[in-house]
């Protein structure tokens, strides 16, 4: 009798049946959520809503974003830079077995040359060529290339298989390695297919050979290409030696950003320098090696002071026995 006062009272529109039993249980839990509906809907619109970002929380978060990237941005830049500058002197270090391979080459008489790879010159000639009969398919044939070419020179290694194309090309450049062609030929195509410069085996000083047994541990023999001197970045004959290093930058290639150029030296190591008076010398007084020290082969015995800013042109060429003059440039 209470369970039934109950049920009554709370449901009051609820009528026992007939015979006196409980009502329809699928009708009591009808009835029962429309009487709980209300509260429900009470309690979620006083139920306390979730707040979002605001505009001074999303300033803080964008800030704090902006800052970490401007700390790991650069740092991993830098890391990226690294590595291809140790991959760049790779490169170096494998144009080196080249050059040695090249000079332990037997002419038809059987002997040893020593020699570094070099086309026809012209002996009256001080100065470079570059680029020049590309498609011919005989370097050494009359007219195939001009004389005094130093990449036609440095293309033999490629050519008599010494060294693969792609190890001309810098990792930090956009350069791209020299496409092989079915038929062989004589030189690179154009400067952006290589990387670096060479010492220019074509002077008509006295004494001046470009061989494995001719030059001191610290004669330059290749580096990342020379910048030239013209255009906004290229000044390799302004700065002296004593300048600050951000002029000395101006000097340095443009393989690496300007900071400095990878060097191989004639005993075979390979360093990267800062600026580019790091050829033979003492100190920080040393020959720039991306210039020619006099624009006229000096005498026997005769040498100006090695750290002078030096000469540069196509019309040059090295002008004593140990004068670096790294060829081609950016401007060629």
């Amino acid at each position: 009798m209470h369970a039934f006062a109950i049920q009554t009272s709370f449901f009051p529109h609820a009528r026992p049946s007939s015979q006196g039993v409980p009502f329809n249980e699928e009708e009591a839990g009808r009835r029962r959520s429309q009487a709980l509906a209300p509260i429900a809907v009470a309690s979620f619109l006083h139920a306390p809503r979730r707040r979002g970002f605001s505009l001074v929380e999303l300033l803080v978060v964008l800030a704090i974003l902006t800052i970490l990237a401007g700390i790991f941005v650069p740092y991993f830049s830098k890391i990226r830079e690294a590595d291809r500058r140790v991959r760049c002197a790779d490169n170096l270090r494998a144009i080196m077995d080249g050059l040695r391979q090249y000079a332990s080459l037997k002419d038809p008489r059987g002997k040893v040359s020593h020699d570094y790879p070099a086309t026809p010159a012209e002996p009256s000639h001080n100065g470079y060529t570059a680029y020049t009969g590309a498609d011919a398919s005989d370097p050494f044939a009359p007219g195939a290339v001009k004389p005094n070419d130093v990449t036609a020179s440095l293309w033999l290694l490629v050519r008599d298989g010494f060294v693969p194309a792609n190890r001309f090309i810098c990792p930090s450049t956009a350069d791209t390695p020299e496409a092989m062609p079915a038929n062989p030929r004589s030189n690179f195509t154009d400067g952006s297919h290589l990387s670096y410069s060479y010492a220019s085996p074509f002077s008509t000083a006295t004494g001046y050979k470009m061989n494995d047994d001719s030059h001191v541990a610290d004669f330059a023999m290749m580096a990342d290409k020379n910048p030239g001197n013209s255009g906004k970045n290229g000044r390799v004959t302004t700065p002296a030696y004593t300048a600050q290093p951000f002029a000395l930058a101006r000097a340095n290639s443009n393989n690496h950003g300007k900071v400095g150029q990878n060097v191989l030296y004639a005993d075979g190591h390979v360093a990267f320098q800062t600026t580019p008076y790091c050829g033979i010398g003492h100190d920080a007084r040393r020959d720039n090696i991306f210039t020619a020290l006099s624009p006229i082969p000096l005498s026997p015995g005769q040498r100006p002071p090695t750290e002078s800013n030096g000469f540069y042109g196509h019309d040059i060429g090295p002008s004593w026995t140990n004068d670096s003059y790294l060829v081609p440039t950016s401007d060629d």
